[in-house]
């Protein structure tokens, strides 16, 4: 595999998965705004840390560095200069560089706001709880099996790398052979003889993992409503 196909395919699954969590988050920011506008703006942050992880995931296809959120901007053609744009401008991207490094803490803390400001906090936190837990093991899950990629932060330079992860699909001899015959078909196709089917099956492990995402979510808002009562349930 050479270097370019390997990272389309390490990367893809990141751009993918980010770029329907993102809308997720904003709609999920804008639909709370009216009654909770604290939890609304946490989403929106949210939703920005998850757009500059997707921005980052296509700049590392051609230029493997560190990316930070001032960079995502300029390059989303979104806000120039912003450097000089002041105080709240330079606290802003800290905030997001930093919440695309937490992501999950984040989603956390967020949702431990809403249960502060719900007027049934006991009912609320049980609910957040048992939908977080079973979206947080479904989605861990989906990492292993899938082999989605990760990044860490290399101590010695500062900077973040991109880290394969082993798939546990590869352990399964019919998975295995499936998996690659798709893969050693999309790099010989394309669609209309035009567009490369290379990133295909990143794309497809991205939105395998959202999917498994929203369900492990799903589940457990089913499953609160079992244990709790969805009469009870806490706007």
């Amino acid at each position: 595999m050479s270097a370019g196909i390997q990272a389309i395919a390490l990367s893809a699954p990141i751009i993918a998965s980010n770029a329907i969590f993102a809308p997720r988050r904003l709609n999920k920011g804008t639909a709370a705004m009216d009654t909770d506008p604290i939890y609304g703006l946490m989403n929106y942050d949210i939703a920005a840390g998850q757009t500059l992880k997707g921005i980052r995931a296509v700049k590392d296809l051609s230029e493997p560095v560190e990316t930070s959120a001032k960079d995502a901007i300029k390059a989303a053609n979104a806000v120039q200069e912003t450097a000089k744009a002041g105080k709240f401008a330079k606290t802003a991207i800290k905030v997001i560089d930093f919440t695309a490094d937490n992501i999950n803490p984040i989603i956390c803390v967020t949702s431990g706001v809403k249960v502060l400001n719900s007027d049934d906090k006991a009912d609320t936190l049980l609910r957040e709880g048992i939908s977080l837990g079973t979206m947080f093991g479904a989605e861990k899950a989906a990492k292993e099996v899938l082999g989605m990629p990760y990044y860490k932060k290399n101590k010695a330079t500062g900077k973040r790398e991109r880290v394969p992860r082993k798939a546990l699909y590869h352990k399964n001899p019919f998975a295995e052979k499936q998996a690659q015959a798709f893969k050693d078909l999309c790099e010989t196709k394309k669609l209309f003889n035009k567009v490369s089917l290379k990133p295909l099956p990143g794309i497809a492990k991205g939105l395998l993992f959202v999917g498994a995402s929203i369900g492990g979510f799903t589940v457990g808002d089913k499953l609160g409503d079992l244990i709790l009562g969805e009469q009870h349930k806490a706007a």
